[in-house]
């Protein structure tokens, strides 16, 4: 039985903030996911080839908590601007038609987005690099004061032992049935550090630190995920 990807990058476009990027993401149903993630690798530099310089980094997320059903997978794309990811959408480019369709009767693809990187973080990707993350949906009452309450969280952390840790913002520029909704995403070296990070949430700091979040965002739904980089340019 195929398994149900759903996506996980959802937000809100403003105007009031300035993006620091694009990012595109396939969410894909498969019940192959190893085969699947082979694939994208060996054909990683096809794509890139034909990506140019509109796509930075690429990789693949699976959820180890808060997945719709177990094997999901998130495929991403991450550019320096939004009209470079909208550029580097496959389809747009007749090189790499051969290679999906290799796989296309092995995974079906259930929806794709495109998205603008509101708050990026200070982590430089490199291919093969792994990460574990939190990553939280919510609708905000003012998105500018959401994206600098979380700037001043992560200082918190980074006072506290946390430095490894950092926080992205992501927003939809077409949202669909997540409009109004942006997605932080808490970024950590690995699942031990990621949990350390979650279990400190009862500390002086952290409470200090999110005092105001209640008033900030209501939460809609929260994953934890396993992450890749595959491609970096």
């Amino acid at each position: 039985m195929k398994k149900l990807f759903k996506t996980l990058l959802i937000g809100l476009f403003t105007m009031a903030i300035n993006a620091e990027g694009g990012l595109s993401v396939i969410t894909i149903n498969t019940d192959d996911a190893a085969g699947y993630v082979s694939w994208l690798k060996e054909n990683s530099p096809l794509f890139a080839n034909a990506w140019g310089d509109n796509v930075a980094s690429s990789g693949i997320c699976s959820p180890i908590s808060g997945g719709e059903q177990e094997g999901n997978h998130y495929v991403w794309n991450l550019g320096p601007s939004l009209a470079a990811t909208m550029s580097a959408v496959p389809g747009n480019d007749s090189s790499t038609a051969n290679a999906i369709r290799k796989i296309s009767k092995k995974r079906t693809v259930e929806r794709r987005d495109i998205y603008e990187v509101l708050k990026q973080t200070s982590q430089v990707s490199t291919a093969g690099q792994t990460s574990a993350q939190y990553n939280l949906l919510s609708t905000p009452s003012n998105v500018n004061d959401y994206i600098e309450a979380v700037t001043a969280m992560e200082a918190a952390a980074a006072s506290n032992g946390f430095s490894d840790v950092e926080i992205a913002v992501f927003s939809a520029s077409g949202a669909g049935d997540r409009a109004g909704m942006v997605m932080a995403s808490v970024q950590a070296p690995s699942t031990e550090r990621l949990g350390l990070f979650l279990g400190a949430r009862d500390s002086d700091w952290m409470s200090e630190a999110m005092k105001d979040f209640s008033n900030l965002r209501t939460p809609e739904y929260e994953w934890l995920l396993n992450c890749e980089v595959i491609y970096s340019n």
